[in-house]
């Protein structure tokens, strides 16, 4: 990345969202030549990749910050790695929406792991004893694609709108936790393939035109097109809500109540329409019509205990973000719905066209993708 905006410059370079570590020891931040632990520019690294990497692990960067002297005091600790800016905020802001940019969010370019990694190598050691075979420490590699920005999202109550769905059910040969369809042609025009089964009511497994092996988590997957939905949404002015025909009363500890209520204007942009009713209580009028049926209980709960985890210096953007993340959570279709086949296909290409589809809100992996290379060295053949 480079880039510069009112003075500050910007450079470095930034790790995949697939690349983390179990510390903030691999970020180097350098400020006017000068190594820094600054924990401004660590929030700020952090905010940026708060909803593609996995609670508790810490993004991969090198960055390098110009900031003219008179806007800076270096004095503030006495091994000087902690800084003051005059601007704090201008600083924030250029460091998340840079690293943003870099990671390819809003250009519909998604990057999915290449391998099961470590956790799969392990499993694969222990269960077949220590003698020496190929190594799985470590992704294999990347695989990248990308279509431009996304199209707006139609999704329904129940899930994806696209029309009377016909199943191709096959009968259930490998037993009632896999469920088989025919088989499609996979084409190059597709990177996720064609599905070819849905195993334990969860998982989608596709075979792409180049043979790879794609394993999808439905769950994770529509969370994160949920959240590009409502995202999209409220760039374009307003997140569209759905009137409920009774409003629902909610019953919260009062300072859950208080929290919601001090909120109540940036969820109305949300699609969420709620107010007081009285110390123990928030009466909801309206949710956002891309969550479809939700319960609005447990949706009050999450926010609740997302707004506690808040401090007063959480820019809007990040704030509203984390929100847009617990409510896609509750809208999205769940581990152990059974799909049918034209389901998966829309799902699948609904994440092909959409950013950030490689993690869910939450920076869990939605897609791993294993090629015909990978699959033969599990095997023994290379």
């Amino acid at each position: 990345l480079d880039e510069e905006r009112g003075g500050l410059r910007i450079s470095g370079y930034v790790c995949s969202p697939a690349v983390t570590r179990a510390t903030p020891a691999g970020q180097a931040l350098i400020v006017n030549h000068r190594p820094v632990a600054d924990p401004v520019l660590r929030t700020a690294v952090k905010v940026a990749y708060r909803d593609v990497i996995a609670a508790g692990r810490h993004a991969v960067v090198a960055l390098y910050l110009e900031v003219p002297p008179d806007e800076l005091d270096v004095n503030v600790h006495p091994a000087k790695t902690e800084l003051r800016f005059r601007d704090t905020g201008a600083v924030r802001s250029l460091v998340i929406g840079s690293l943003r940019r870099a990671l390819g969010v809003g250009t519909g370019q998604v990057v999915a792991m290449s391998a099961l990694g470590s956790s799969l190598g392990s499993t694969l050691g222990s269960s077949f004893g220590s003698s020496p075979g190929p190594s799985f420490g470590r992704p294999a590699g990347l695989a990248v694609w990308g279509r431009g920005p996304a199209p707006p999202l139609s999704l329904s109550p129940g899930g994806f709108a696209h029309g009377n769905l016909a199943e191709a059910q096959l009968p259930f040969a490998a037993g009632p936790a896999a469920r088989q369809f025919a088989a499609a042609e996979p084409s190059p025009d597709h990177p996720l393939g064609a599905p070819v089964a849905q195993v334990l009511d969860t998982y989608i497994i596709a075979v792409a035109s180049d043979g790879s092996l794609v394993l999808v988590d439905q769950h994770a997957a529509h969370e994160r097109l949920t959240h590009e939905a409502i995202s999209a949404q409220m760039l374009d002015g307003s997140v569209r809500s759905q009137p409920l025909l009774l409003p629902a009363v909610v019953d919260l500890p009062p300072n859950d109540v208080a929290r919601l209520a001090a909120r109540a204007a940036d969820l109305a942009r949300l699609g969420l329409e709620l107010e007081e009713f009285g110390a123990g209580a928030i009466l909801v009028r309206a949710l956002p019509a891309v969550l479809g049926a939700t319960e609005p209980g447990p949706l009050l709960r999450d926010l609740a205990d997302e707004f506690a985890e808040m401090d007063e210096e959480t820019v809007l953007s990040a704030r509203l973000d984390a929100v847009i993340a617990r409510m896609a959570c509750h809208g999205s279709i769940r581990a152990g719905r059974k799909l049918g086949q034209a389901e998966m296909s829309a799902l699948l290409r609904r994440m092909e066209e959409t950013p950030r589809a490689a993690t869910c809100s939450h920076g869990r992996p939605t897609v791993l993708k294993l090629s015909k290379a990978d699959i033969e060295k599990m095997f023994g053949r290379r």
